[in-house]
């Protein structure tokens, strides 16, 4: 019998060890980066319809056992209702950060997770970061150098809800501080629920933002059940039905499921500062720039777009219109560059809300799209004017923290989502004290969801 020790198992006893074992100061900020970003984009979806069509749908308890508050609103529910509302939320406007290893969004996966599993059970700050930590360490992991996630792609898997519940198994199992074999059971577990296809994205429909709730929600339930001695299979991931060859199809198990996650994955997940698809973030960047450099819109006779090769092939990214749906405004790379040309902004209102504006349309049949075979961040825009004039722009002409918040930027932006849901200046610093604070271990994690839950207590029903 080989005593190599399986890809599962491997990473039931990473999730074990995140919760113990020491962590540099600097990965622990960065999980109170991902945290910042989640609270805050829960917050501005209130009114998104799936997630109001949600948020009706689940029961509102007091005095019981394992609750949690649902951000948008926070309102005591059942800890899975709310991991599933809350991952929906940060979910629900494409605004979420994204890794690129496994073509995921981590933080509705990962983050809601973790928090409302900490808050259940009165648990630390720190103990939630530690879960966050462990979540995004695994779910890169999960992608393989993006073998993994690329497969799943071509198979019309979506890698977000497939790798997602894993991670979030992973994420539940440190909080809850389960030992080595009940994490190993829960990662089996999560393994055997986990999936999600990706027709919706490519549709336009709304579903997609159901996957990742469910997924956030499996994962919990994995670690819950794993908790009280349900066993799940040994070879969940690497077996020869499980996940590698099952989802992903491939003929053996990936070599970099043979080394462990590493904590410093959350380093490379890159937020999201507007509400597309990862695939058009460096796109929108550089439309930005030409946007503040003053460009009459109406002067515009064509706009090339150079992104990667692998974003113009990922499912409605190279939708063009009619756009009769908002999320085939949001997956589009021509729409988020028109609209950012012509207005410099691209929150969730511009593709609910203006997806038939004519200063868009005109200008999205102005976009050629050309794929380039560089790195994923580079993108390029050229645009011609009526006067034969070419104006250039590049994504590497930003600044980095645009996309790789540092604490000083995640704070801002904190800032800046709950002024658009909560009056008081004050609320954003509150809560970004708290998130950020020298020594999370003696902060409780329902602190800061008491100052979310203020900031939200105007839409309380």
């Amino acid at each position: 019998m080989s005593s190599e020790i399986g890809a599962t198992r491997r990473l039931g006893d990473f999730a074990a060890r995140c919760a113990t074992a020491p962590i540099p100061a600097n990965v622990l900020e960065n999980a109170a980066i991902r945290l910042a970003d989640a609270l805050g984009l829960a917050l501005i979806a209130g009114e998104e319809p799936t997630v109001a069509a949600m948020l009706s749908l689940i029961p509102k308890v007091h005095d019981q056992p394992l609750v949690a508050r649902a951000w948008v609103n926070g309102a005591p529910t059942l800890l899975s209702e709310a991991v599933t509302v809350n991952a929906l939320a940060v979910h629900a406007q494409f605004h979420d950060d994204s890794d690129l290893v496994s073509w995921t969004h981590p933080g509705s996966l990962i983050v809601p997770a973790a928090v409302s599993t900490g808050e259940a059970m009165g648990g630390s700050l720190e103990q939630v970061l530690r879960g966050i930590i462990a979540g995004y360490g695994t779910i890169e992991w999960l992608g393989a150098k993006e073998r993994v996630a690329r497969a799943m792609i071509e198979r019309g898997v979506r890698t977000s809800p497939a790798l997602g519940t894993i991670a979030a198994a992973v994420a539940a199992s440190t909080v809850l501080g389960l030992d080595r074999t009940a994490a190993q059971n829960a990662v089996g577990i999560a393994a055997g629920i986990t999936g999600g296809v990706l027709e919706p994205v490519r549709g336009g429909s709304d579903e997609w933002r159901v996957q990742n709730a469910l997924a956030a929600r499996g994962g919990l339930l994995a670690a819950q059940l794993a908790q009280r001695g349900v066993l799940g299979s040994p070879q969940g991931l690497e077996g020869p039905k499980g996940v590698a060859r099952a989802l992903a199809g491939l003929a053996e198990t990936p070599r970099e499921w043979g080394t462990d996650p590493r904590i410093e994955a959350i380093f490379d997940a890159c937020a999201k500062p507007w509400a597309t698809l990862g695939d058009n973030m460096a796109a929108a960047v550089t439309a930005k720039l030409l946007h503040a450099d003053g460009i009459n819109t109406e002067d515009i006779r064509r706009i090339g777009v150079s992104i990667w090769r692998h974003y113009t092939e990922y499912p409605g990214t190279s939708y063009a219109g009619p756009f009769e749906r908002t999320a085939q405004a949001l997956a589009s790379t021509a729409f988020a560059v028109a609209a950012m040309l012509a207005y410099g902004e691209l929150e969730y209102d511009m593709s609910f809300a203006h997806r038939r504006d004519p200063k868009i349309l005109r200008l999205i049949e102005l976009v050629t799209v050309a794929p380039h075979d560089e790195t994923p961040y580079d993108a390029t825009i050229e645009v011609a004017l009526g006067d034969g004039t070419i104006r250039r722009r590049t994504a590497r002409e930003s600044p980095r923290t645009l996309l790789f918040h540092d604490a000083s930027t995640a704070a801002q932006v904190l800032r800046r989502r709950l002024a658009r849901v909560i009056s008081s200046d004050r609320a954003g610093d509150d809560v970004a004290a708290l998130i950020f604070r020298r020594r999370p271990s003696e902060c409780r994690i329902a602190e800061v969801i008491d100052g979310i839950a203020a900031a939200a207590r105007p839409r309380r029903a």
